[in-house]
């Protein structure tokens, strides 16, 4: 008995040492593997002449993996039919069901698609060039691509290559060629033959190709390209165009309106024949009509003009009714610009209204100098836009504030001041008005240097890039401004008409030039400025 427990005990401690023993004896692991896989050699060879297979096979110095390889794989020109690609250790073969064309020279660029199974790190570089013919085609065709109002390199766009005869372009088929930029928005095309080409580049999100013009980015290079020998300096830019044609969606009435929709954004609408509807664009695809005095009974037919950014015109035809509604008319709303109540010495006020307005009660706009008195707005000095729903006119707050003994003088517009196309009323809106003084303000000028005849130069928010101010001349000034973040933009305005030409992809027309202004010390394109900062020695050549 004795025995059986001295044996018990023993096969006991025995288990524990041995547990003990297999934890203390796990692996630690070791250093992480960041080195990519190379290629040791390929089937064919790089730079093979008369190459007649079809399957291409790489061999690396470890075991691979593909991500993407279907989308992300750039073969130039496209073959015909499909291809098979398969994984085996470190191999990677790529089976095609049609053979290759005739005395054509191929390209394959890999991008990162081909990765090592332990850390995934891509393989760098990896490009193959054969030929079904007696020699390799070796020109090249170099640029860079950049967003159109950001200026800045868009990395992974689709740069495409079509021939001079193809009939297709980025809008409606695939190309004969393709690169992708990398992350300084640079491209390369290589091993072309002589010939002449048309380079366009799309971010293309769903794979297909081609832009798909109302939700892709893309852009064009406005001249064809001579292939004789190797061209660098394509640059260009993208930018969202819309190139569909435009069209009425509907024409109906929408409770107390009549609205005209649509398919995309338009530019201007007019009536050409019918009767002189006041009109309103609530959105940018829509123009809403108003009943004004018209009985419920009349319908009138209406020829319009609508035309877009592209300036391709729509010219329809629809008959105008009104109907009786429960729906109630749309608020009469109004806007003051600029909303903060400090201004410079001499700027200008606009009122924005949310539908147009037919009359207005001059007797009830006017400036409150103190509890007694009241000074007229000028209304001569008003100007209205084309639809009136918006109203600007100038202000000189020195003069202003000279009338009286406070810092600060009050616009008044009284209730009622304003009536809409829907026969109401504007509420009362009052907003005090105080001097913006150098010292509480910044100032951002320079020189642009160039020699086209007219530019444009632009204030833009640092954050939104929205266009703040603007001036024609190349000695620039912009005063007054809050502290804060900005960007200096320089157009091209080369055809002289005071505004920026985004271009247009259907009459190979390319946009006008533009330039930021980039501090080379500093590398930056911000320009950041405080209360009484004064930055006026900004040299922009262009």
């Amino acid at each position: 008995m004795k025995s059986n427990c001295i044996f018990a005990l023993s096969l006991f401690f025995s288990l524990i040492i041995a547990t003990s023993c297999a934890r203390v004896g796990a692996p630690t692991g070791g250093p992480i593997d960041e080195t990519p896989p190379t290629l040791v050699n390929s089937t064919p060879i790089n730079g093979t002449t008369n190459f007649t297979g079809q399957t291409i096979q790489l061999t690396f110095d470890e075991r691979i993996i593909t991500r993407s390889i279907e989308t992300d794989l750039i073969i130039t020109p496209k073959p015909s039919g499909a291809y098979r690609a398969r994984v085996n250790k470190n191999i990677l073969s790529l089976s095609f069901t049609e053979p290759f064309e005739e005395n054509t020279t191929y390209s394959l660029s890999f991008g990162n698609t081909i990765q090592d199974i332990t850390n995934n790190n891509p393989a760098e570089g990896v490009s193959l060039s054969f030929s079904t013919g007696d020699y390799i085609d070796s020109l090249t065709i170099q640029g860079q691509v950049l967003s159109l109002y950001s200026q800045e390199p868009i990395e992974n766009l689709l740069v495409s290559l079509y021939t001079e005869n193809d009939s297709l372009d980025i809008l409606t088929g695939p190309a004969s060629y393709y690169s992708r930029t990398d992350s300084l928005g640079n491209y390369n095309f290589r091993n072309l033959p002589n010939g002449n080409f048309r380079v366009y580049a799309v971010r293309d999100k769903n794979n297909n190709s081609q832009a798909d013009s109302e939700n892709e980015l893309f852009g064009f290079y406005s001249d064809t390209l001579n292939v004789t020998t190797s061209l660098s300096g394509i640059d260009f830019t993208i930018q969202s165009l819309n190139t569909d044609k435009l069209r009425t969606i509907s024409a109906r009435p929408f409770g107390v309106y009549f609205d005209i929709s649509f398919n995309k954004s338009i530019e201007d609408f007019q009536i050409l024949e019918g009767a002189d509807f006041i009109y309103s664009q609530p959105e940018n695809s829509k123009i809403r009509f108003y009943r004004m005095d018209r009985s419920y009974s009349d319908t009138t037919q209406v020829i319009f003009s609508a035309s877009d950014s592209l300036n391709q015109v729509h010219i329809d035809t629809t008959q105008i009714t009104f109907n009786e509604s429960r729906l109630e008319p749309a608020n009469f709303s109004l806007e003051v610009i600029p909303n903060g109540n400090e201004l410079p010495p001499k700027d200008t006020i606009s009122l924005l209204f949310s539908k147009p307005v037919i009359d207005f009660n001059a007797d009830s706009l006017y400036y409150q100098l103190d509890s007694t008195t009241q000074l007229p707005l000028d209304i001569t000095t008003i100007v209205w836009n084309k639809l009136n729903t918006k109203a600007s006119f100038p202000i000189n707050v020195v003069d202003l504030l000279n009338q009286k003994s406070s810092s600060s003088v009050r616009l008044s517009l009284k209730h009622a001041a304003f009536i809409s196309a829907d026969n109401d009323s504007s509420i009362e809106q009052n907003k005090n008005i105080s001097l913006l003084t150098i010292e509480n303000s910044a100032t951002i000028g320079g020189t642009v240097v160039s020699e086209a005849p007219n530019i444009i130069v632009q204030l833009l928010d640092g954050r939104t890039l929205k266009v703040l101010k603007s001036s024609p001349n190349k000695e620039f000034l912009f005063n007054y401004l809050p502290a804060g973040r900005y960007f200096i933009r320089v157009i091209k305005d080369l055809n002289g008409n005071g505004k920026w030409d985004i271009g247009n992809v259907l009459t190979w027309e390319s946009p006008e030039p533009a330039k930021f202004y980039f501090d080379d010390f500093y590398k930056t394109k911000l320009i950041e400025v405080r209360k009484n900062w004064e930055q006026t020695d900004l040299n922009i050549f262009f």
